[in-house]
């Protein structure tokens, strides 16, 4: 390797270390191989049980880069279908295929026991000197992948913590912006061609919850603060097992919790989270018998910023726990009950499109 490879080289690395959030990291990742090696292709997967989600790809036309807001189908690969897939899966070592443009490659991206994730490189050139250099670039992002997640998590119960929640939210609400605008685009398109309309909204709903143990000040004055330490990390661990993986979940701050999440029809937030609640009320905590949740939701629109979201779901949670506790209040329902005033004129409704 010359000066001048060395030189970039550095470079690359200063790059990598540059970034803050996982997706920013992946994708300079992939760009930078992709300079430094001169492939035809390049991808970056995450392993998530029997399939791999498509991250980042790169070619010499084009960069894909993976978007919660649109479905591609193509973007999920089943392992059982794919054979350099499986045979890095089982081997955990860099597999070659040939292919039409050359050779593929297959590389594994470990942590410890486990497997996070794969690189796939087309080449037309023989990648076999470069393997060190491929598997260091793989080192480099395992470990300064560790270091942002620890940045994003809350140290008891390993949820995503208060400081993430804004950038998490804000990347949604840019996301959904995105994706009403290309839905306002379609359907002028369908009207300009006198297409029928379909009914309803062809995309997901967002919904924020705000979740509260109810008299947690009880339970620590009670038992002391290190079972109630252990309320928390189960408490935890339930949401993680009444929410899906792609959900975003939350420690706000002492005994409160957010709940980022998707539904495909307005009525199935309620459910979601009636889920929730009914697994913590059935769940026996430890010394402690049985603890209730609140929680109050709102749903995410395009147009509004992040305290108004939560403003509007912390008013339905009060509600909840002014009225009973261990219930879930929707914000727009109890509007539209009269049950809480309408807030007077269109605070956070700032039109940005």
């Amino acid at each position: 390797m010359n000066e001048l490879d060395h030189d970039k080289l550095l470079e690359s690395i200063a790059r990598l270390t540059e970034k803050r959030n996982r997706l920013s990291l992946e994708i300079c990742l992939t760009q930078t191989m992709f300079d430094l090696l001169g492939v035809e292709v390049i991808a970056l997967y995450r392993f998530d049980g029997e399939q791999v989600n498509l991250l980042v790809r790169i070619d010499p036309e084009s960069c894909w880069i993976w978007d919660s807001e649109v479905d591609e189908p193509e973007a999920a690969v089943p392992v059982i279908q794919d054979t350099g897939l499986r045979a890095c899966l089982h081997g955990r070592e860099m597999v070659i295929e040939s292919v039409a443009e050359g050779r593929r490659y297959t590389f594994p991206i470990p942590r410890r026991e486990q497997l996070i994730g794969f690189l796939r490189l087309v080449s037309a050139r023989d990648l076999r000197d470069d393997r060190r250099l491929i598997e260091g670039f793989l080192q480099i992002y395992w470990n300064y992948l560790k270091l942002i997640e620890d940045n994003e998590r809350d140290k008891l119960t390993g949820l995503l913590n208060r400081k993430t929640f804004d950038d998490k939210l804000m990347d949604i609400l840019q996301a959904s912006r995105r994706a009403a605008l290309a839905r306002a685009k379609a359907r002028r398109a369908e009207d300009k061609k006198g297409a029928e309309r379909r009914e309803g909204d062809d995309g997901s709903y967002y919904w924020l919850a705000v979740l509260d143990i109810d008299h947690f000040k009880r339970i620590n004055d009670t038992y002391g603060h290190l079972y109630g330490d252990e309320v928390l990390i189960l408490l935890a661990n339930i949401m993680r097992r009444s929410f899906r993986r792609s959900d975003l979940l939350f420690r706000y701050g002492g005994e409160e919790f957010v709940v980022v999440f998707r539904t495909r029809a307005l009525e199935d937030a309620a459910t979601v989270l009636e889920r929730f609640r009914h697994n913590v009320e059935h769940y026996r905590f430890p010394q402690v018998g049985q603890v209730t949740a609140s929680a109050g939701y709102t749903q995410i629109l395009t147009s509004e910023m992040t305290m108004v979201v939560v403003a509007r779901a912390d008013k339905a949670l009060y509600y909840a726990k002014d009225n009973g506790r261990n219930q879930i209040r929707c914000y727009e329902t109890l509007i539209d009950a009269g049950a809480m005033a309408k807030p007077e004129g269109n605070f956070g409704d700032v039109e940005l499109f």
